[in-house]
């Protein structure tokens, strides 16, 4: 079985998510469960949203086509959409894309998205240290960062941001765990602010945004209060 995380700006604004296409979107999702498809937002970061996943492995391109046709259907802002060709060279700035197997018979894991507001020359550093440390601490993560080709629909340019950062967990205790690392890790850049799943975008630019959940069965927890809890010190 993989996990697999979609990232898509398809609004149009540049500061947050209209939450009635939101859950038309969520809701298109549920239905997928006809195809062994379990797929929900799992991310709502400024204006883009991620969709993620558990499906077997036969099913990516169908999956990843199914998906696409569901967020153009919904669509105010083509643009991340319409970026992704058949042929590598005329790919433009896309969606963001990674899929890596699942290690609990439930497909449970951490989701990492960004949100860019002039941050772009730093998010990419960002989202490859998650992958960076999850790995280290024996996940099997992996990031949209390096991964250009979606299976089934065909390539996305260099310039693709707002990357996604998928990590696999076998037990529950491993998301309490794994996301506090990760929290604190993220602390150590400047102009980065953890927020919480849907919030409207109120930072002094340049900057990045990004938000943590777990995807547990096909259920979405965003993690924010329950780091700010352990944490007890953030807004």
């Amino acid at each position: 079985m993989y996990i697999v995380s979609m990232g898509v700006d398809i609004f149009d604004n540049d500061v947050e998510a209209d939450k009635e296409i939101v859950k038309k979107i969520d809701n298109s999702l549920k239905e997928l469960k006809k195809y062994n498809i379990l797929s929900r937002v799992s991310n709502i970061t400024g204006d883009d949203i991620v969709i993620t996943s558990l499906i077997h492995e036969t099913l990516l391109e169908k999956h990843n086509k199914l998906v696409y046709d569901i967020l153009y259907k919904y669509a105010k802002n083509f643009d991340d959409l319409k970026g992704v060709s058949k042929n590598k060279d005329d790919a433009k700035e896309g969606i963001s894309y990674t899929y890596t197997k699942a290690i609990s018979k439930y497909g449970d894991a951490i989701i990492v998205a960004f949100d860019t507001y002039g941050g772009e020359s730093l998010v990419n550093d960002m989202a490859l240290y998650v992958e960076t440390i999850s790995k280290k601490l024996g996940y099997n993560a992996t990031s949209s960062v390096n991964k250009k080709e979606i299976e089934g629909l065909g390539y996305v340019g260099d310039e693709t941001d707002d990357p996604v950062v998928v990590i696999p967990v076998k037990e529950l205790e491993d998301i309490k765990k794994l996301s506090c690392v990760i929290f604190g890790a993220l602390l150590s850049f400047d102009n980065l602010y953890f927020i919480k799943n849907g919030d409207k975008i109120e930072i002094l630019p340049p900057g990045v945004v990004y938000t943590m959940s777990a995807f547990l069965n096909g259920n979405i927890i965003d993690l924010y209060n329950g780091i700010k809890r352990r944490f007890n010190f953030l807004d």
